[in-house]
């Protein structure tokens, strides 16, 4: 049947399965609680029996779920996966599937273990749904587990639902730690001084990742690697989208982080596109629609794109070049690269589309190089003597002669601003603990925070890419952005 894949203790019989699986498994990292989990479910028969994976695109969830068949299989059971959903016969295939393996009344204590069921790409069924939930689940014998994976978390029918809430366990994938990701690039033969460019770009997102090590391994420049993974990462995890509008409310979104409903302003007057839904121009319905992408994360101050998918977004922007007619003023404002690019938070610069047109992208990188470099000299006057950024407007314009004395004052003034918003405390206190406080090492400076590694390395990138922003502003509009 080629929508349904039913497996059993036969695959290890198999030379060529057995080889995929082995090769599977020592590329596979991470995910140990969802592995857990997992295996409690089958030793247990009171155990949770259906686990809810569920995480943005690129995330490892197919990779998630071969693993479970090899731990299912290596315990003697039967496992049945679901392929993509065809409304004309999926759901019979299933049924036929699971009657054939647990026939109705089947109990687990009669000799055979019940199955195991799989079904990836749990979105594509939504209008199967109802039917899984509320007939053909329920008649499954005790002891069966199911998995079902999807982009999207369960919706409150599951876990609201009191009969369900006993048997359900949510697991949502995020990105990998960054010791994760160094194993996974240390299996894919990465040498290590190339690891830091890597996770820069795919910022621990399991696709990003292999995409960046593939593109690496065929002899790729760092530039060709991360517009290979803007591309995926477009193609593959955003898709595409509804229309012009929601597009450019996905790209504001991404460079005014956190991001609100008076962010997608500039975007009201827009006329709908064929075909596009009525919620084209109206920013109540773009920011709810961006709310709902499994991408964007909802937070109090409003919403954040991942950090992979804003690097996507500008690298891609920046391949593709200024929009010929001037009209995209969202797409101009992902044009900062960054994890976390976005338009100056601190002191709420004006929502409206800027007037001066952006400079070439190759200065704006430059300049983001620059502020870098500076930072880590921040001691050293010497080297900051040197510094391009001493020849800047936003530097000359200040009463100092000493050019060194008068681009600390610049760095000093951006970074009190954001010290300013609250929103920005974290990522503040992350640059100050990092470059200003005498910190040896990155480690460091995360343990005088008391973060993890990686949380901090997170704050850290989110507060360069505001304090470059916050230059670049002051620089390019030879103005404050507050």
């Amino acid at each position: 049947m080629g929508e349904m894949f039913a497996s059993g203790s036969t695959t290890h019989a198999r030379a060529l399965g057995h080889r995929l699986e082995a090769a599977r498994r020592r590329a596979f990292v991470g995910r140990a609680a969802e592995i857990a989990a997992f295996r409690a479910a089958l030793a247990d028969a009171a155990a949770s029996t259906v686990l809810f994976v569920h995480g943005a695109g690129g995330t490892g969830k197919t990779a998630l779920l071969r693993r479970f068949v090899s731990e299912a299989e290596n315990l003697g059971r039967r496992v049945v996966r679901t392929g993509p959903y065809r409304a004309a016969s999926s759901l019979n295939l299933l049924r036929a599937e699971l009657a054939l393996l647990a026939p109705p009344g089947h109990e687990a204590d009669d000799g055979a273990a019940p199955p195991v069921l799989l079904v990836d790409d749990f979105d594509g069924w939504a209008e199967a749904e109802t039917c899984l939930r509320e007939a053909l689940l329920p008649t499954l014998p005790v002891g069966t587990v199911v998995v079902l994976a999807g982009r999207r978390p369960p919706g409150l029918e599951w876990t609201t639902d009191p009969g369900w809430q006993e048997l359900l366990s949510v697991h949502e994938l995020g990105d990998l730690s960054l010791d994760e990701a160094r194993l996974l690039l240390d299996r894919r033969s990465v040498p290590r001084d190339r690891h830091d460019v890597l996770l820069a770009v795919a910022d621990g997102n399991p696709l990003a990742l292999l995409v960046a090590t593939d593109a690496l391994g065929a002899g790729a420049s760092d530039d060709d690697v991360r517009l290979a993974v803007a591309h995926v990462v477009l193609d593959r995890v955003v898709g595409e989208l509804p229309s012009p509008a929601h597009r450019r409310a996905l790209e504001l979104c991404a460079a005014n982080q956190p991001a609100t409903e008076a962010t997608l302003a500039p975007l009201s007057g827009l006329v709908p596109g064929p075909g596009a839904p009525g919620a084209v121009g109206d920013p109540t319905e773009l920011f709810r629609w961006l709310r709902s992408l499994p991408f964007v994360e909802a937070e109090p101050g409003g919403l954040r794109v991942r950090p992979f998918v804003c690097q996507a977004i500008g690298t891609e922007w920046r391949w593709r070049g200024p929009a010929p007619d001037g009209a995209s003023a969202a797409a101009r404002e992902v044009a900062p690269a960054g994890p976390a690019a976005r338009r100056p938070r601190a002191g709420r610069a004006p929502a409206a589309a800027p007037t001066v047109a952006p400079v070439a992208a190759p200065d704006r990188d430059a300049f983001e190089s620059e502020v870098r470099e500076a930072l880590r000299s921040w001691r050293r006057p010497d080297l900051l003597a040197k510094n391009p950024l001493v020849r800047t407007r936003m530097v000359a314009e200040r009463p100092e002669k000493d050019r060194v004395a008068a681009l600390r004052h610049v760095l000093q003034e951006a970074l009190d601003e954001m010290s300013q918003d609250p929103r920005e405390a974290k990522s503040h206190r992350a640059l100050v603990a990092t470059y200003l406080g005498g910190a040896p090492t990155q480690e460091a400076a995360a343990e005088r925070l008391g973060l993890p590694f990686s949380t901090y390395r997170r704050h850290l990138g989110q507060g360069l890419a505001v304090l470059v922003s916050l230059l670049w502003w002051r620089e390019t509009r030879g103005e404050h952005a507050g």
